[in-house]
């Protein structure tokens, strides 16, 4: 018996795994004799059972899945008060624009001066033919002359008539008439010195004068052409101060511009070279082509600092309400409005809250109601979270106690 029982025993050993040394399932037979009616089939299972219920027990023993936090970026919201601005595109004008013209008609023999040219008050610009004026001055002379002989011929006469009427040595009728003949000559003295003044005007209307300081913009007449009184020969630029022109829509317009208002304005090519501008006039109404408002405004600059014809922006500041800032990658959606991911501050998890958008901005959007003085919005990585997120700020050290 003794050597049956070691016999069996070894067996029992020899079926175990390897692996598995110290479990065993014996019987609860004495002796560990089989069980009656227990088959080698049934004794050959015992391994896959032992096997089946060591993975049972190894997957009991698993730690839990790790909840996945995501990093994010964020900002404290503080309120502050809205700068509305505007940013339009306008031109360097001058001031004032003057059309030289001449005063009476003719034909152009000389233009002394050509687009760019600085003049000073005075300078002769263009000059027309003056044969006519010439002539025209050299008869109104020449009668004037005639005058004055007359003149001087009548005043000895009528000297001669005072002194001879009292003694009686001529006759009423004779005096009369020498008075006449000197009032006549005097009156025809100053006709034709009246004609010669305007003879010398013409004269002079020959001559295109510069009638202050500024610089030639345009010139609108050639030597050799006809013009007609008034007609514009030469386009100057006054010097006496430059504008910024613009042309502003109406919403604009209408809501926030005043005269008197002052507006940034750069030059486009050079953004650093800046100066102030006041609004002075606003036109009342619209461009035909355009449908905007041509509206100008001083600037405080010379012409070195700002050329003719140079392309500006006008930076138009309108204070308005209060308003949150955020910058447009912390917007999100929620149910086809705008919305943000909040932060809790306790837990660090998100959530989506609806805002109302007070306007669009090409750096930020501001933001006029849904948000209240310390919420943590999440500004980056807004498109991958879910509600009740757990998330990690990567500006950790910008967070608040």
């Amino acid at each position: 018996m003794h050597t049956r029982h070691a016999a069996t025993k070894a067996a029992d050993h020899a079926a175990a795994p390897a692996s598995l040394p110290t479990i065993m399932l014996t019987p609860a037979r004495a002796g560990n004799a089989p069980a009656p009616g227990q088959s080698d089939a049934s004794r050959a299972a015992w391994p896959s059972l032992i096997l089946l219920l060591l993975l049972l027990l190894s997957a009991c023993h698993k730690k839990a899945p790790v909840e996945e936090v995501r990093p994010v970026r964020s900002i404290v919201v503080e309120p502050q008060p809205d700068t509305d601005g505007a940013v339009l595109t306008g031109q360097v004008t001058a001031h004032r624009y003057i059309n030289m013209a001449f005063r009476l008609p003719g034909k152009v023999v000389e233009r002394a001066v050509s687009a760019g040219s600085t003049v000073q008050a005075g300078d002769i610009v263009a000059r027309l033919d003056d044969t006519v004026q010439q002539q025209a001055l050299r008869t109104a002379l020449a009668e004037a002359a005639t005058a004055r002989a007359a003149l001087d011929q009548a005043a000895p006469l009528k000297q001669r008539a005072t002194a001879l009427l009292p003694v009686q040595a001529i006759s009423r009728n004779d005096y009369d008439d020498a008075v006449r003949r000197f009032r006549t000559a005097q009156d025809q003295v100053q006709a034709t010195q009246a004609q010669v003044r305007v003879a010398r005007e013409q004269l002079g209307y020959t001559r295109l004068p510069a009638t202050e300081d500024g610089v030639v913009t345009e010139r609108l007449v050639e030597p050799g052409e006809v013009v007609a009184a008034g007609q514009p020969v030469l386009r100057m630029a006054a010097d006496d101060g430059l504008d910024a022109q613009f042309d502003m829509p109406g919403d604009l317009a209408h809501t926030h511009l005043a005269p008197g208002m002052t507006m940034k304005t750069c030059l486009d090519a050079v953004p650093q070279v800046c100066a102030p501008a006041a609004i002075y006039e606003i036109a009342p109404d619209t461009d035909p082509l355009t449908r905007t408002y041509h509206t100008r405004a001083l600037l405080r600059a010379t012409r070195d600092m700002m050329p003719l014809g140079a392309v500006v922006t006008g930076h138009l500041a309108m204070p308005s309400a209060t308003g949150v800032h955020l910058p447009p990658a912390a917007l999100s959606a929620q149910d086809g409005r705008p919305a943000v991911w909040i932060v809790a501050p306790d837990t660090l998890r998100v959530s989506q809250r609806p805002v109302t958008i007070a306007r669009y901005g090409t750096d930020d959007v501001v933001i006029a109601s849904g948000l209240n003085p310390g919420d943590r919005v999440v500004t980056a990585g807004v498109q991958a979270l879910y509600p009740q997120e757990k998330v990690s700020l990567l500006d950790e050290a910008d967070v608040r106690p």
